[in-house]
């Protein structure tokens, strides 16, 4: 068997066409014997870097089986794989730095996370590896191995540090705090946003992290394990060739297609209410018995409960129905101040709308009442907790906007439609919180 498994070892040594399933097969089933094999490869490749011959694939695929076989002990060997020089990993891995090498690293973790972190903050490695490490980071915290405080602090000093380690570091950061659920630190995300350092084409904006950190989906930052039998169909392998029945949509496949697009593209429309219809409330009750007369809130007044659903879909859901070991942002916040982001959420979020004249004003109309809305809540809860300071109103009080933001805004939008009386009462209240 020995002989057996040199022999494969020594055939996909080299780059070929031809997906070597024998010899994969032969090397998934003689794992401790193979494991010396591989170890080796990967040594010759940090060795030799940019050196190592052109056409030598054997430490690539060492690389997967040392995932596959979950060798704990090649941990620091791969670590050391994907330290060298930025442009030598490439040359190395190539499109498996972004789609592999983080999975392979979180699946032969063994323990040192010290490493890990040195690496993350070094500016000379590789950035997206590098990201891969930080994913692999948020992957143990939540499945229970890294403390809270370990990684909050580790974020926490990145974010504060003056020397710039890549761009997309600190957009992997802005991901792993809400995909961590991270609500303490968003002080640190607003300061990656407001700095220009999250990318918005990565992370969406800064409220839509906030959204994101509040959304439980079943997904995980690494994959738990992987197969050498992943690379069959990639492009460095020749494929066999697919029958027509296999590359084309039959007519009948392709009307279906077409039929469930334009259902998921097509946005859901607000209906009118009947009076004898049930009441959008919920209460059972005919709509003309319950909330027909019921006396409105300028918010109600501005849009229907439906559009508020419609439009509400995504803000973080009500602690109402608890989910154990979830956050919500009653925890965080009081009932106003959950009530005045709500305002400023409706009004500020982009809406798919068609763009003309007439449905330009219509949306801005509605963004200024909802702003004028939000503001007058604003004030009450000025005065009512005694907040001097936009800062000190951001720290109690901000969700998705920060105060000083949304109040610019509105005071701009004010001062293009020539309100100037609610433009001095905004001017006046931001000269005051300076």
């Amino acid at each position: 068997m020995e002989e057996t498994l040199r022999k494969a070892i020594e055939e996909i040594t080299y780059a070929s066409d031809r997906y070597p399933e024998d010899q994969f097969r032969i090397i998934s089933e003689n794992k401790e014997q193979a494991i010396p094999y591989l170890r080796a490869a990967i040594k010759k490749a940090v060795k030799e870097q940019s050196n190592l011959e052109e056409n030598y694939e054997l430490h690539f695929y060492a690389l997967f089986f040392l995932g596959q076989f979950r060798e704990k002990s090649c941990f620091p060997l791969i670590m050391q794989l994907a330290s060298v020089d930025s442009e030598v990993l490439d040359y190395l891995l190539g499109d498996a730095i972004t789609e592999n090498l983080a999975d392979i690293l979180y699946i032969t973790y063994n323990g040192d996370l010290e490493i890990i972190k040195e690496a993350v903050k070094n500016p000379a490695l590789n950035e997206y590896a590098r990201s891969g490490m930080l994913r692999v980071m948020g992957q143990l915290y939540l499945d229970g191995n890294v403390a809270k405080e370990e990684l909050q602090e580790f974020i926490r000093q990145i974010v504060n540090e003056e020397e710039e380690i890549g761009d997309y570091i600190y957009s992997e950061l802005a991901i792993l705090i809400c995909q961590c659920h991270f609500i303490e630190m968003l002080p640190e995300l607003w300061k990656l946003y407001e700095s220009d350092r999250a990318d918005p084409f990565v992370n969406g904006y800064y409220e839509d992290c906030v959204d994101q950190m509040f959304q439980y989906e079943e997904r995980r930052l690494c994959e738990e394990s992987i197969d050498v039998g992943i690379m069959r169909g990639w492009a460095m392998f020749k494929q066999e060739s697919k029958t027509q029945k296999q590359k084309k949509l039959t007519e009948k496949d392709l009307r279906e297609f077409s039929r469930m697009l334009k259902l998921h593209q097509s946005a859901p429309h607000s209906k009118k209410v009947g009076r004898n219809d049930p009441c959008p409330c919920g209460s059972g009750k005919k709509y003309k018995k319950c909330c027909l007369n019921k006396p409105q809130t300028s918010g109600d007044m501005i849009e229907s409960e439906q559009e508020w659903d419609r439009w509400l879909k995504n803000y973080p859901p009500s602690a109402k129905e608890r989910q154990e070991g979830r956050i919500y942002l009653e925890d965080f916040y009081d009932a106003e101040s959950i009530e005045i982001d709500k305002m400023l959420y409706l009004a500020l979020m982009e809406r798919p709308e068609m763009q003309n004249a007439s449905t330009a004003q219509t949306a801005r109309d509605r963004t200024r009442r909802y702003l004028e809305e939000a503001f007058s809540m604003f004030l009450k809860k000025k005065a009512k907790d005694k907040i001097k300071t936009f800062q000190e109103y951001d720290r109690k009080c901000s969700i998705h906007y920060h105060c000083k933001e949304w109040l610019d805004y509105y005071r701009r939008m004010l001062e293009s439609e020539e309100l100037w009386e609610m433009y001095q009462e905004v001017e006046d209240c931001c000269d005051e919180m300076e």
